[in-house]
Parts: C-alpha cells; sequence; structure tokens
C-alpha cells in the first residue's frame, strides 16, 4: 500500500499545531530530519518540537486549516492557514489577545516513509504587523509618506 503524503503532512500540522501531540513528530519525521522556518531558522527534530511548542504557547487556539495540497515523487506541498489568539508572551512580546492570521506553504521531503527535511515559508511580517510591532504598508501608509517627501521638498 502506498503511503499518502499528503494526509501525513496534514496529520503533522494538525496534530502538532492544532492539538499540541508533540509526540507526531517522532512518528512522522525522521531521526536526522531538518525543519528550515524563516523566523526560527534551521532545526532538528527536538528544536521543531520547541518551535512547535512556542507557538502553540503564545497561540493556544492555534488552528490550522489545510487550504491544498499536492505531492510529486516524495515531496508533499502543502498551502495552509493558522489562526490563534496571542495569550502568552511570544518572542519577547507580551500577550495583546490578537487574533491573527497567517497563511504559508510547508514543502515536506520525505524518505523511507518518513519526512526527512520539511521547508517552510509563512508570512512572518503579517504576524508581526497583527501583533503592532511593524509597520503597516498599504494605501494610507503610502499616502503618508507621499505628503511627508513633498513636505520635505517643499520645505528645503
Amino acid at each position: 500500500m502506498a503511503l499518502d503524503l499528503r494526509q501525513m503532512s496534514r496529520r503533522l500540522l494538525e496534530e502538532a499545531y492544532g492539538k499540541g501531540n508533540l509526540g507526531i513528530f517522532d512518528e512522522l519525521c525522521s531521526e536526522e530530519f531538518r525543519a528550515h522556518d524563516p523566523l526560527i531558522g534551521d532545526t532538528d527534530r527536538g528544536g521543531a518540537k520547541q518551535t512547535c511548542s512556542m507557538y502553540r504557547t503564545a497561540f493556544p487556539d492555534l488552528k490550522p486549516t489545510i487550504l491544498s495540497s499536492y505531492t510529486d515523487g516524495e515531496i508533499c506541498t502543502t498551502h495552509w492557514r493558522m489562526t490563534g489568539t496571542h495569550q502568552e508572551a511570544f518572542m519577547g512580546l507580551e500577550p495583546m489577545g490578537a487574533r491573527c492570521t497567517v497563511e504559508g506553504i510547508g514543502i515536506d521531503r520525505y524518505r523511507g516513509g518518513k519526512i526527512v527535511e520539511s521547508w517552510t515559508q509563512w508570512d512572518a511580517l503579517g504576524l508581526m504587523r497583527q501583533l503592532g510591532v511593524a509597520p503597516s504598508v498599504g494605501a494610507d501608509a503610502a499616502k503618508a509618506a507621499a505628503k511627508g517627501a513633498a513636505e520635505r521638498r517643499h520645505h528645503a
């Protein structure tokens, strides 16, 4: 029977990040597992458990939603969304009670029926903006920047 890589990657997100079951890393990830996260950096399986625990502690109601996934050989790519409420300290930031939503993509590489490497790209800047520690951008911010630049030129 062929392994369902999409289901295994889904289980890792739902069990670990959604339910706090860190043992799922031991079940689904090889001993030589490496994870790559844009905010945390590179970690081994133990570090991935610690990272998951950090997110779950700060956002205890963390809920993953799988938006899409596909496989190509021993690679599974998953597009996901996470929502949660900032209720405990996160990377030195005191809890704000902010309801946050981020999207990301995980690429899991399998060998011998286990995940050996996982690359994750997600909207870390968007999370920091939702937590109020990074500036917002958009039409209003662009207008304010343009107005400030025009005023500086006028006074020069």
